[in-house]
């Protein structure tokens, strides 16, 4: 079951707040669990997603707010975090304290961020602190610290850019590098940064970063470092990472409202 977790929940509210490099469209009547983002990379179509209602489903916890606080404390993570985004999807605030109970309660890094992050979309200031300490604390995951980071980057607050940094020069799994890229295209408020930070991804050894750091560059619609994909270009030994060098330097270059239907 940790496995479903990590894999099903681990972006399940960054759908309410749209703040994506992938372009995922904002849910209306009902929010949804993404997948991974490293694995849409390569021009795939995204695999389906879930509502946060299926996912319940799954577990047989009905929709109903009693319910819902009741799932707050089951054993399984997954239904956890799946009760408090359902709670959040729903603009429950009269729910918002037994979500904070659980989550002070809570033992889980994952399921902590994912609380939290449950919590401050109906608008609480202490959740919204305990992401800024999860974001930076060493000693959590890193994917978790990944997610922490962008909640808090969906209130427009600087505090865990610095930790997406420290992960993507740190971090030994090329895939966690790749969701590191990802979280500082998106971060609100620092495009300048996302931008050195994707330019220096460019030399990663690991050529799915390289394409998540290109496909970053273009999403910023960073024209100022054209030359810098243009030398990465001309060194770059993986055909798909080509590709999509390629394609950043091309939408790059073209006439301002080209670039902005480009994207």
């Amino acid at each position: 079951m940790a496995m479903r977790l990590v894999g099903n929940v681990r972006y399940f509210l960054l759908l309410l707040v749209c703040g994506t490099l992938l372009m995922v469209a904002c849910p209306t009547a009902s929010a949804q669990v993404a997948p991974l983002a490293p694995r849409w990379l390569a021009g795939t179509p995204p695999p389906p997603v879930e509502t946060f209602a299926d996912g319940l489903a799954r577990h047989h916890i009905e929709l109903t707010e009693a319910a819902l606080i009741a799932a707050l404390t089951d054993p399984d993570g997954e239904v956890r975090s799946l009760a408090a985004a359902q709670l959040a999807a729903m603009d429950d605030h009269p729910a918002l304290p037994a979500i904070l109970r659980a989550l002070l309660a809570e033992r889980d890094p994952q399921v902590e961020v994912n609380l939290a992050g449950a919590a401050t979309w109906l608008g609480s200031d202490r959740a919204l602190d305990q992401l800024q300490q999860l974001c930076q604390d060493l000693n959590v995951p890193s994917t978790a610290r990944l997610d922490a980071a962008r909640y808090v980057s969906n209130k427009e607050l600087p505090t865990c850019f610095p930790a997406i940094e420290q992960i993507e020069r740190t971090e030994a799994d090329p895939s966690i590098r790749v969701l590191a890229v990802v979280a500082a295209a998106s971060y609100r408020g620092q495009r300048e940064r996302a931008q050195a930070l994707a330019a220096s991804a460019l030399a990663d050894l690991d050529p799915t970063v390289r394409i998540a750091a290109a496909d970053a560059l273009r999403s910023l619609r960073a024209t100022n470092a054209v030359a810098a994909l243009d030398r990465a270009l001309h060194i770059e030994g993986d055909d798909t990472a080509r590709e999509h060098l390629r394609e950043a330097i091309r939408v790059l270059r073209l006439p301002s409202a080209d670039n902005d239907e480009a994207q």
